[in-house]
């Protein structure tokens, strides 16, 4: 009897094909819709943060310690620079208009949440005058008040221009040396001939010449407890030019031209 089965491999021939679709990487596909939707929410966001109009500035605190300054007079300087919201206003802008009152030495802004700025000033310290209408602080910087705010009893100091600083400096080393005797300048000037002119609070100018100016202020240091305290009242200048000594000019002589002179001159 004959066997009427198919072989095995026409028999699979004969089925239908199986279809196969390939696997969609779902995982990248949701990674880069949350791209998209980060990246398109986050421009929004900062469009919405860059609008002038979002959280507007709606104060400017002062803090300092003035004695030439109002609070009144910095706002009123800044107020034209206060301009856009929290995240847009112009801090460095609000900085030099807060600058630009002669008073103020040193500014700084910065934002405090959600809707205020906060300026620190901190005032000039006046050290000296210099000419008629400026004024010198620590670092020996000039600047240039308004004249009814220019303090009294300030030290004039007096050099050509570009000498602010090296005067200054001068000035505090100088009056270093001279606070143990109690004495104080009142006057420092460094003339055209870059000679030193030093004016004491008792009356007495020193001349100190080119060089070796503050060599020479120290042996008048050295000099004056033993020497000239008792008579300082009497004595209009001393002229320390000179190797080992001084020469007085007496408020008493007529024409201040007849020093007693001590050492030989340089």
């Amino acid at each position: 009897m004959l066997n009427r089965r198919k072989p095995q491999a026409q028999r699979r021939s004969a089925e239908p094909p199986v279809q196969r679709f390939a696997r969609i990487p779902w995982r990248w596909v949701l990674g880069a819709l949350s791209a998209v939707l980060l990246v398109t929410v986050s421009g929004y966001g900062v469009r919405w943060l860059l609008d002038p109009h979002t959280l507007p500035i709606q104060r400017v605190q002062i803090s300092g310690q003035f004695q030439h300054l109002t609070s009144a007079q910095l706002q009123e300087a800044v107020a034209g620079t206060v301009v856009g919201g929290f995240f847009t206003v112009n801090v460095q802008a609000v900085m030099r208009a807060a600058r630009t009152l002669p008073w103020v030495d040193t500014a700084s802004v910065r934002r405090v949440w959600p809707d205020t700025l906060r300026l620190e000033v901190t005032e000039q310290v006046p050290v000296a005058r210099w000419g008629e209408h400026d004024l010198l602080n620590r670092r020996g910087e000039r600047f240039a008040p308004p004249a009814d705010t220019l303090p009294s009893g300030l030290p004039q100091l007096q050099g050509p221009d570009g000498l602010e600083a090296t005067l200054t400096a001068s000035y505090y080393e100088m009056g270093k040396a001279l606070a143990p005797d109690g004495l104080k300048i009142t006057r420092l000037i460094q003339d055209p001939r870059r000679s030193w002119h030093v004016g004491l609070d008792n009356g007495i100018e020193l001349r100190l010449g080119h060089d070796s100016a503050y060599t020479r202020l120290l042996r008048f240091v050295r000099l004056y407890p033993k020497v000239l305290a008792t008579r300082a009242t009497e004595i209009a200048t001393i002229d320390l030019r000179y190797t080992n000594g001084f020469a007085v000019a007496w408020n008493h002589q007529p024409d201040n031209t007849k020093p007693t002179q001590q050492g030989g001159h340089t």
